[in-house]
């Protein structure tokens, strides 16, 4: 059975709101696929669901409660001749005779583009763009076709800027902050424990000389599950979160500013700041099903 240790050690009502965190035994994800294949890894979320926690600690809702997703979108360029050599050579690979198909794409690019290369500040441009390749040639110096361009003809090649989306992130690190302070001897027994935990569970594992691998490879350490709860129920309203790494841990044993201890050494006011990582990112996917508060 779970150890479950608390913070502060009181009933708790059906109303009253608090923060839990199970320590689960990390498993990696590996290389297997899921049933669409490649484009599906089995993740961290999907190896970690459904085990069974090895200590539970249940917290007071820390001094800021709050969550931040980001989408990963980045500035794309693409000026119109790249494009049209793009698709010139989209048509070559899709026809079924390379040679002609190539012969023809390519005059056809160039047809699109003729009046632009050979008249007005096309026709300029054109000429810089020649004059820059042959004193490279010459001197090896490298220079901006656009910056040389812009200083003969005022004008630069159109870019198309978009915005464009690059990729998933994962969701910026979740700090708690809990000031700890003990009203008896055996709350402050809990707090020292619930310390030592943390401590424990966020720290590799080397394993004994007798163990597998013989202490020449460090195992990961645990990690958590964390959730914001209402009495026996999840939270009706607050942030849902997927496992986590603790990344970063602090105490500071004296959160009043001055150090102070009762008679048998424990601190009469602790600060505890925890960082926790999500393993995994947020996918649209990830709100089916859920039908009670804001998500993820």
């Amino acid at each position: 059975m779970a150890q479950i240790l608390r913070y502060p050690k009181a009933s708790i009502g059906k109303n009253d709101d608090f923060l839990q965190i199970d320590v689960i035994e990390y498993k990696p994800p590996g290389l297997s696929a899921g049933t669409a294949g490649l484009n599906a890894l089995r993740t961290s979320e999907q190896v970690l669901q459904g085990s069974t926690p090895t200590s539970t600690i249940l917290l007071p809702m820390p001094q800021s409660v709050s969550d931040s997703n980001s989408a990963n979108w980045g500035e794309n360029t693409l000026n119109a001749a790249l494009a049209a050599g793009l698709i010139a050579s989209k048509g070559v690979i899709e026809g079924s005779d390379l040679f002609s198909a190539a012969v023809a794409s390519g005059a056809e690019a160039f047809k699109k583009f003729e009046s632009a290369f050979t008249q007005g500040t096309g026709q300029k441009a054109t000429s810089t763009i020649f004059s820059k390749l042959a004193v490279q040639a010459l001197t090896g110096q490298d220079t901006s076709i656009n910056g040389l361009i812009s200083r003969e003809t005022g004008a630069v090649v159109n870019q198309n800027v978009e915005l464009l989306f690059q990729g998933v992130n994962l969701r910026t690190a979740f700090q708690f902050t809990f000031d700890l302070i003990p009203r008896s001897q055996s709350e402050a027994e809990e707090i020292k424990t619930i310390i030592k935990t943390f401590k424990k569970e966020m720290t590799p594992k080397k394993g004994t000389a007798g163990s597998s691998g013989g202490g020449f490879f460090v195992k990961s350490p645990n990690v958590f599950k964390i959730q914001y709860r209402t009495g026996s129920r999840p939270h009706p309203f607050l942030n849902n979160f997927k496992p986590c790494a603790l990344t970063n841990m602090s105490v500071n044993y004296a959160g009043s500013g001055q150090y102070a201890s009762f008679t048998d050494a424990t601190p009469v006011h602790m600060i505890l700041t925890l960082q926790f990582q999500e393993l995994s990112p947020i996918y649209a996917e990830d709100y089916q099903g859920i039908t009670e508060g804001v998500g993820y």
